[in-house]
Parts: structure tokens; C-alpha cells; sequence
């Protein structure tokens, strides 16, 4: 008996990728929703989490996202006591951003619920296989960041 693949071979990379980060969200979400959080705002929390006192600014250069998109996210995280966002006192537009007590103590949980999805989707992987994967999609994801990062400027710039 012929089990189909659920992925069939002949969707475009793009699209394989795309429907990996749809997966990924959804059980995200289902493990944070107890929390008050969202998948959405768990790259805000991962952030900070190694390093406080960032722009709201930068956040949006990282990640690519609008700035209404990062806005809302770090609302909601102040909102429920995650986060502290203040206003830069050198430059009035500005945001910074930091970590409470509260976002502090739920770090360790998030990184085990995102862990936990890395091996439920990598456990038929070997360790080498592991390895290969996490240098082959590195790679891949450093060239489109790269490809964002080229876009409008000459067309050598960034050869």
C-alpha cells in the first residue's frame, strides 16, 4: 500500500516553506493562546529576551514587518504585562522596548514550547540529517535576507 504525501513534490519551494511557517503558527498559537499570547508576538518576546532595550524600530527592520504590525504586537504584550515600551527621552518618536518580571518568567516556557515543535517536526531527521537541515535552511534564509536587503540598490552591490 502507496501512502500519498501530504506535500506533494511538485509545489514550488516557496510554497513547501510557506506551509512549514503555517503549521508552525497554528501550533504556536493553540500552545500560547493560555497565556494571552500569540504567535506573532513570540519573535518580540524571543528578541528581548536576549537583548533589552531595543528599539521598536529595529524590530521592524528585523523581522520585515510594517511598523503598525510591531506597534500592535508590543501594544498587546504591554498590554498583558509582558513588556515595557518607553518613549526614547532623546527622540520623542522612538520606542524602547524591555522585558518585565512577568515576560522575564515566561521566556523558559516559550523557548521549551518552540523546542518542542522543532523535534515533534524533526523527529524521523537523524542527527546528521538535523545538521544538514539547519545549514542548508540558514543558508537559504541569510540569501533571501540578503536578496530584501539588495533590492533598489545597483545592480552589483550586492555580488
Amino acid at each position: 500500500m502507496h501512502i500519498k504525501p501530504c506535500v506533494p513534490e511538485d509545489i514550488p519551494f516557496g510554497a513547501v516553506v510557506s506551509l512549514i511557517s503555517r503549521c508552525r503558527f497554528v501550533y504556536l498559537n493553540d500552545r500560547l493562546r493560555p497565556l494571552g499570547l500569540s504567535a506573532g508576538q513570540l519573535p518580540i518576546l524571543m528578541l528581548l529576551a536576549k537583548e533589552q532595550n531595543i528599539m521598536q524600530d529595529r524590530l521592524v527592520r528585523h523581522y520585515h514587518l510594517d511598523k503598525g504590525t510591531i506597534a500592535r504586537a508590543a501594544k498587546k504584550l504591554e498590554d498583558n504585562g509582558y513588556i515595557r515600551r518607553i518613549t526614547d527621552p532623546t527622540n520623542r518618536r522612538a520606542v524602547r522596548l524591555f522585558l518585565t518580571d512577568k515576560g522575564e518568567r515566561i521566556t523558559p516556557l516559550l523557548k521549551t514550547i518552540n523546542h518542542e515543535w522543532e523535534e515533534q517536526v524533526c523527529a524521523s531527521l537523524t542527527g546528521s540529517e538535523r545538521k544538514t537541515l539547519n545549514t542548508l535552511i540558514r543558508t537559504v534564509a541569510e540569501n533571501s535576507h540578503r536578496s530584501l536587503q539588495c533590492e533598489g540598490d545597483a545592480p552589483d552591490a550586492c555580488e
